[in-house]
């Protein structure tokens, strides 16, 4: 069974992170994509974009992307880290740590097929 403990972290075993299913919850441009600066000349879009497990509790995994919109073909990458509310630990219980918890919720990230979705989700043409 899964549980927040007190600090706000679910904690789960590293092997545990790659058997999670995240579904899209939401994506969105930066405001001051929205806004655009007058006269800028704009070569990337910034936007995020959060997602989560179906169960309950839920897993969040969210980050910051950018699409270079002057590469062909257009692309897009994740441009921090992610933030989650998942610590990993050992197999003893401990904390992992952030840092090795981030780096792993990178390749998380990098797995998931989440491209075509935020571009689906912004309205990107």
């Amino acid at each position: 069974m899964i549980m927040i403990d007190d600090d706000g972290y679910i904690r789960l075993p590293r092997g545990a992170l790659g058997q999670i299913r995240l579904v899209h919850l939401v994506s969105g441009l930066d405001e001051e994509e929205r806004t655009g600066a007058m006269g800028a000349v704009h070569s990337a879009i910034c936007g995020y974009t959060e997602w989560a497990t179906a169960s309950a509790p839920a897993v969040s995994v969210g980050w910051d992307w950018h699409i270079d919109t002057l590469a062909r073909p257009v692309s897009a990458a994740c441009r921090d880290a992610p933030r989650s509310n998942v610590m990993l630990v050992d197999g003893q219980g401990r904390d992992i740590g952030p840092e090795y918890t981030a780096r792993c919720l990178q390749r998380l990230v990098e797995a998931l097929e989440w491209k075509p979705v935020v571009l689906d989700a912004i309205g990107f043409r």
